[in-house]
């Protein structure tokens, strides 16, 4: 993959840009190598009493063999950040698919996510899950 060169400069065999690949971590001969991402299948309709429900963030807990999902149904349209009204919902999933198991975390407004305001960071450190969207401050 090429992302360095102006489209029209880059070598044939290589590339700009890839979808539905990952870096390959085994410890054969092949580390580094990129493998193509298994397709998907319907897991969980997560609250499908909400229509407008979207996810906006995940993390991919390889160790446990879980995902933590994000979700809300809120989209902010002002420039200027503002709460969701009581109306609204945003939820914190956790889906293991070996069970197609679904457990409801934490649940509120008070977690203000937006649909236009995408979950960029998330990271788990022991049983402690920390994200931030750029629109709130990084929380645990």
């Amino acid at each position: 993959m090429n992302k360095d060169l102006d489209d029209r400069l880059i070598p044939n065999g290589e590339y700009r840009d890839a979808q539905n690949i990952s870096v390959g971590k085994s410890e054969a001969d092949d580390i580094g190598s990129l493998e193509t991402v298994l397709g998907n299948i319907l897991g969980n309709d997560f609250n499908s009493n909400i229509i407008s429900l979207e996810i906006i963030g995940y993390y991919a807990d390889e160790i446990n063999n879980r995902f933590i999902i994000f979700l809300t149904d809120y989209t902010d349209t002002n420039a200027n950040p503002t709460p969701p009204s009581s109306t609204n919902n945003c939820f914190i999933y956790e889906y293991t698919p070996s069970n197609k198991g679904v457990d409801l975390l934490v649940s509120g407004i008070f977690l203000n996510f937006s649909k236009n305001k995408p979950i960029t960071g998330v990271d788990l450190i022991e049983d402690l899950l920390f994200f931030t969207d750029n629109r709130n401050q990084p929380r645990k």
